[in-house]
């Protein structure tokens, strides 16, 4: 997926990119934005020279997408099982083997939010800029 977005500042060999939300934006999350936010920075490495100021074409990967949903949905599912077939294995009564599924569930999101945290909401690969958009004056 192809966007383009305003350099707001270089820090060492990496610039941040601000990408705003626009009318064709649905809620795949490809970019990693939430439908309340109008916008969202990356990190990129500045392989193009670009300086603040520049709007620049980045190349963001589709294999994000399938990261994200492995973190987010399987993860927790996986440990809500487990934890649910430890309380069939112990012959416990149905409720208390919901309960540990959504124990489990809740468990894993609650380790998936700190890892988030210590990660810097770093899942994803970051996107490639591609190239430095020149407009004309006439523009």
């Amino acid at each position: 997926m192809r966007e383009v977005g305003l350099v707001t500042k270089l820090k060492g060999e990496f610039a941040s990119v601000r990408i705003g939300r626009h009318s064709a934006c649905g809620s795949c999350g490809k970019c990693g934005m939430s439908q309340n936010q109008k916008h969202v920075d990356f990190f990129v490495k500045n392989t193009l020279g670009a300086k603040p100021g520049d709007n620049v074409v980045l190349d963001i990967k589709e294999a994000n997408t399938l990261k994200l949903s492995v973190v987010a949905y399987v993860i927790p599912l996986v440990l809500g099982l487990l934890a649910f077939f430890v309380g069939i294995l112990l012959e416990w009564p149905d409720w208390a083997n919901f309960l540990m599924f959504v124990g489990g569930c809740a468990v894993a999101y609650a380790i998936v939010a700190l890892i988030d945290r210590r990660k810097k909401h770093q899942w994803v690969q970051s996107p490639d800029m591609v190239e430095i958009l020149k407009f004309n004056k006439g523009e």
